[in-house]
Order: structure tokens, then sequence, then C-alpha cells
């Protein structure tokens, strides 16, 4: 009785304490949620409103050409695209679509009409829509308190920001992700499959639930995933046409697979494709020292890691699990689709908030809550902001992902013997074996043009159209707020502050003093520099772009471009105002060179298939060069008319050729999965070139080939 007595006397005061204790709690958690959403509001969502920034205007630039008419096949070439975002007035230093798939116009496309900034505003609005129906989505499949689920959510709270800074898709993802996982509970599974269709064709990674599916026999799911695409893929072709999709498949999609886009040795991107780069991968300029430079290092581990964290998860799911977990599967494979993701920014991480609030609400039903509060800390870890130099030290948001996918998989397989059978040591030893083999393909000859390179001369994020004029090279550099024209005597680079908006081509001889640039503000004009002067200043020669000089400075040729149909003009240089029309829109012209007898030749056709012409300034007879194997494109005559350079394109990858006219016989000087474009004749023996070998998709450094070696 004593002990009763004495149960019913402290009982009550326990019960009190417990409950202002929850109270407090509560109170806290409110707080929090407060607090964060003031932090979004003050730093993501109204900076985000005033001001444009990137990346929303290459969503709109390209949604704004495809209502004009403007075909998108070179949609993906990054000064083509910046030339249309000045025709377009965008105030935007810096534009490019690389590696976005088409269908991620189709978002925007009814907001083009609206100037940019408006677009942007209403882009925001819709995003705090998605966001909050996300949100109630969540919070129906989870049961999980509000406060709790704002809480995880806000946690979120980079990848938020910077979602809506930049004007990004990973909110409608995460909305995608998160209708279809609310469907799948409701057993619409050919429904879920469907909307993760579209977050595939918006943003690929999403795609990765076709292996669950698969590995679960979902096939309801599998056929909603794969028919939407294809449904959604034919809408996308007949929309945006079949040629940019082919450029996006033969030439993007490989190299953004293999980390290959704007700076592949970054640890910012906290990926392990990142990572194994900036080790193990050597490159002149951008990683000049690894740890250990060795190609097949890491052509083996990157293997091996892609395919450890692949079957982890198949094995923690195999079909000898205790029982199916949907809501941990499906949470443990959008950290997966992170880490297998070659380049994540912080934006993607917007789609953790499916995975936190799924997570936590599955680890609270467990005895052990401190489980729940790991899940917690990895994911604020994950989210959470890391000043630089730390987060290039401790790569906190790749760590704290890995951190949650392994709780996940360990959660997943609790009451499973730990026990690998031979039969998966050997799928996973022969998986590793044919990605490793796909690797070290791919960094063939990678180092080949490493010894060509003009060093150290570039201070931006790429160089190229270099020519040789009177004893200097003359190119253009991409710098952080434009294009602009730089100036490379005596291997010291001198940027040229002449041009008030971005010049994107230069044309020149080195039989003269005299420099020819595009500086495009609403239109491209094309001026004229004399750089021997002291202080030049340029003059406006004509309205046009590409401005190509013959080798003995007689001649000048250029395009002019109407809603992405061009014609290429030709007049004498010290006459340039009086231009003649050599081709007027048919067949489209690309790239131009001219001879010194004044005759065009150029790349025309379509992007993926481009064929090299011959136009006759005398007659105006367009000639097919017979014998040049095609896709071809960037031609240079030689100074001695002797030979033609140009860049063919080989397995989705541009090599330099040089082809003797005389006899056809060709010589390729470049063999390496990546490309060299552009080239032009320092003298009859030396080609100059850009090359982005080692470094991201088309941003490319300068080099210097004998085409005797």
């Amino acid at each position: 009785m004593s002990g009763d007595a004495n149960l019913s006397i402290v009982e009550p005061g326990g019960l009190r304490f417990w409950s202002r204790y929850r109270r407090w709690v509560d109170i806290a958690e409110w707080i929090l949620v407060a607090a964060l959403l003031a932090v979004f509001a003050g730093r993501g969502f109204l900076p985000a409103w005033r001001t444009l920034n990137t990346d929303f205007p290459n969503y709109y630039l390209a949604a704004s050409l495809y209502h004009r008419g403007v075909p998108l096949d070179r949609v993906y070439e990054w000064i083509w695209f910046q030339r249309q975002k000045d025709y377009a007035g965008i105030e935007q230093p810096l534009v490019g679509f690389v590696p976005n798939p088409p269908m991620c116009i189709l978002p925007v496309l009814p907001l083009s009409r609206l100037s940019p900034l408006a677009a942007k505003r209403a882009w925001l609005i819709l995003n705090l829509g998605f966001l909050l129906l996300a949100f109630g989505l969540l919070h129906r499949v989870t049961k999980l308190a509000w406060r709790r689920a704002a809480l995880v959510c806000l946690l979120c709270i980079i990848p938020l920001r910077a979602n809506f800074l930049f004007g990004q898709y990973y909110v409608l993802i995460l909305l995608l992700i998160c209708a279809a996982y609310y469907s799948s509970c409701l057993n619409h599974r050919f429904t879920s499959g469907l909307l993760l269709s579209v977050a595939a064709c918006l943003k690929i990674f999403p795609a990765l639930f076709l292996i669950l599916f698969i590995w679960r026999r979902d096939w309801r799911s599998a056929a909603g995933l794969i028919l939407g695409t294809a449904a959604l893929t034919a809408i996308s072709i007949a929309m945006f046409g079949s040629e940019v999709h082919r450029i996006l498949l033969i030439e993007v999609l490989p190299r953004a697979l293999r980390g290959e886009l704007v700076g592949p040795y970054e640890l910012q991107w906290n990926s392990f494709t990142s990572l194994w780069h900036h080790l193990l991968l050597f490159e002149p300029e951008m990683n000049p020292s690894p740890l250990l430079n060795s190609p097949m290092l890491y052509a083996l581990i990157q293997a091996i890691t892609n395919v450890g964290l692949l079957f982890g998860f198949l094995w923690a799911t195999g079909d000898d699990c205790v029982k199916s977990r949907k809501p941990l599967e499906w949470a443990a494979l959008v950290p997966l689709s992170l880490l297998l993701s070659s380049m994540p920014g912080s934006y993607h991480y917007c789609v953790l908030v499916f995975t936190g609030v799924v997570g936590i609400s599955e680890l609270l039903k467990l005895e052990d809550k401190r489980w729940a509060l790991l899940f917690i800390l990895l994911f604020s870890i994950a989210c959470a902001p890391v000043p630089g130099r730390v987060g290039k030290l401790f790569l906190p948001r790749l760590a704290g992902t890995l951190g949650l996918y392994a709780l996940l998989l360990r959660t997943v397989s609790s009451g499973k013997r730990f026990r690998i059978g031979r039969r998966w040591l050997a799928t996973a030893a022969l998986a590793s074996v044919v990605l490793m083999t796909s690797n070290l393909n791919s960094l063939k000859n990678r180092s080949e043009d490493f010894r060509r390179r003009l060093s150290n001369i570039s201070i931006g994020y790429s160089a190229s159209n270099p020519v040789a004029i009177e004893g200097r090279v003359v190119f253009t550099e991409m710098m952080n707020e434009k294009y602009a024209a730089t100036d490379l005597q005596d291997n010291r680079a001198q940027p040229m502050p002449f041009f008030s908006g971005d010049v994107l081509s230069v044309g020149g001889s080195q039989r003269g003093a005299v420099g020819y640039f595009e500086s495009v503000t609403r239109q491209s004009s094309i001026m004229q520099l004399p750089l021997a002067a002291a202080n030049p200043i340029p003059d406006y020669v004509a309205q046009g772009e590409q401005p190509k000089l013959s080798s003995d400075g007689r001649w000048l040729a250029f395009i002019r471009e109407q809603d992405g149909r061009t014609s290429a003009w030709l007049s004498q240089a010290q006459s340039p105002t009086t231009a003649q029309l050599i081709v007027n829109g048919v067949p489209n012209i690309m790239d131009i060179s001219v001879t010194s007898e004044g005759d065009l030749i150029a790349a025309a056709g379509t992007v993926s298939d481009a064929h090299l012409i011959m136009v006759r300034r005398t007659t105006g007879v367009i000639e097919p060069l017979n014998g040049i194997a095609g896709p071809v494109r960037y031609p240079a005559i030689s100074p001695d008319g002797k030979r033609l350079a140009f860049s063919r394109r080989q397995w989705g990858s541009w090599h330099l050729v040089v082809r003797e006219l005389t006899t056809g016989i060709e010589q390729q000087l470049t063999h390496a999965a990546c490309n060299a474009t552009l080239p032009s004749w320092a003298d009859s023996l030396t080609l100059l070139y850009a090359t982005d070998c080692g470094r991201g998709l088309g941003l490319s450094a300068l080099a210097r080939v004998d085409v005797r070696d």
C-alpha cells in the first residue's frame, strides 16, 4: 500500500512536469520554425524577388526563343546562347543552357511573354504554391504534426534559398516526387510512375526510381514511368525539334554524366565525381596539383563508388528482407540519386525535404528514438550553411547525405542477416569492371593537348576564338561579367577594354595589325581596331557576327542572323561598308572561312550533321566539298591555301583534322573524348584552337599545334 500511495503522490507531479516540458518543447519548435521562415524570407525570397540572377534567365531565354520561332538547335553552344541573350536585352551577365533537357523550357513557356523579372516573380509565386502543396501531401502521408513537418522542411534552408534565389526547378521536382509517393500509397501506381516521368524529363535523376520499381516488381509504376517518359519525349521532340535532342543525347549527356561541366574539380559540388576528379586527375589550369595523377585509379574508384552505392540499396531492399518498407525505400532512393549525381548544386537538395519528412516519420515509430535524433543531425548537416574553407575540407553535404543514406539502409534492412553471397559479389565485380572500362575509354588521350596549351593565359571561365594577328594572339574570354577580348603578346595577357558589350568572336590576319571584333549589345556589330596604335579606338564596320579575314588581309567575310536563319556577306577589307550578300539563308550557315581569292568555305546544314560547302565569289555558285565526311564544322583555310583545318564529330566529340586539298590526305590531330574546335592558322604549319579536354563542356582553353607533329 505504501508503494501505491507513493506512486499516487509522485505521478501527478510527474505528469505536470511532463506536460510542462512538452509545452516548452512545442513553443521552442514554433520559435525555430518562425526563425527559419524569417531567414528564408529575408535571405531567399525577397532577394530573389528583386533580382534576376542565374539560372532562371537560362530557361526564360530558351522559352523566349521558342516563342519567337527561333530554332533551338544551337541552344547548347555557349557563345550562340550568349548572343541571343544580348539580342533579347536580358540583364544577366552570363547564360548557358548546358546540360538542361529541352523539356525544361516547357514550365516557363507561358511566362515568356512577360519581361524577365516579371516572369521570375510569377515563377517564384508558383514555387511557393509548389512548396505548400508538397508540404500538404507529406503531412497527409506521414501524419507528422504540422509543426514538425514544417520544421524538417525549413531545416533544408540553404537548398530552398538557392532554389528561389536562382529560380530553379527543384521545388517542382520535390512536389512531383511527393505526389508520386502519395499516389503510390493510394495504390494508383501507374499514376505514380507518370508523375515521376514528368520529373525525369525535367531533371534526369528521378528516372532512378525505375530501379526501385523493377526491383520490387512494381510493373504498373514502371510502365507509368516508361510510357510517360516516352510520351513526354515525343511531345518535346514535336515542339522543340529533333536536332536539339540529338545534340543533347550525343554531345551533352555523356559529358554531364562524367561530371565534365562547370568546374569539374571544384569540391563545392560535394559529389564523389568532383572529389575523385580533384584528387586523381591533373589539368594544367584548373587542377595543377592533384593528390595523385592517375586516370587508372580514378576509373577504378569511380566505378567502385557508384556500384557500391547502388548495390548497397539493392542488397538492403532485397526480397529476403523481413518485410517491404516502402516509405524508407522511397526515402533512401532520393539521397542515392544525389550521391550518384556528378555535379549536384545546393538547390538539388530541395528534394531531401521528402526524405527528411518521410524518414523522420518512420524513425519516430522505432523504440530507440536516438536514431531519429541522428537522422535530424545528418539531415541538418546535409542542408546547413558551411563556410567555404570548412566546406571544402569536410564536404558536409556529401558527408551528411551519405550518412542519411546509410542510416536509412540500415533501418530498411533491420532484421536481415548480414551475408553477401557469391552472386552478389560476382555481379558487383562485373558491373565495376564494365563501368571502369567505360571510364577508361572516356579518359583515353585526355592529356594529349596539355603540352600544347598556351599556359596560364586565361583568367576567366573559358578562352576561345584564337586568332594570330602580327605576332600576337587575340582571343575572346568568358569573364565574370561579360565576354571580353584579350591580347596575348610576349606571354602576357592583356584585357582589351575598348568594347562596351560582349565580344563573342574575332577576325584578323598575321599580315596585318588590324583586328575585327564582334561586339554585341542588342545587335552584333563588327568593329575594326588598329592594334598597333598607342590608343586604339574601335570603328564601326558593319552589322554582323563572326568576322573572318583572308590571310592576305584583303577580304572580310561575316554572318548576319535573323530569327535563327543566317546569311553570309563578303566585302573588301579596305571598303567594308560595301558588303555583298553571298548566301541568303539557304543553306543555313554556321561557320565560315574566306580564301585569298574571296571564296567562302562554310559549314552549312543542320547542327547535328553539318557539311562543308564552297561559295565562289565571282559566280555565287555553291559547291559541296566532296570527299570530306561529316559531320564537320569550323573550317579554316591555311595562308598558303594548301590545307583546310576543320573539326569533325566522332562518337560525340569534335576532333581537329587537317586536310591536304590537292591530295585529299587527312591528318587527325586530336583523339580524346572532348572537343577541339575553332581552329585558326598562326602560319602555314601551325594551328591555334580551343580545347575543352579535361575541362567543362564548351569551357575551353587555348592550344597550339604544329601540323607536322
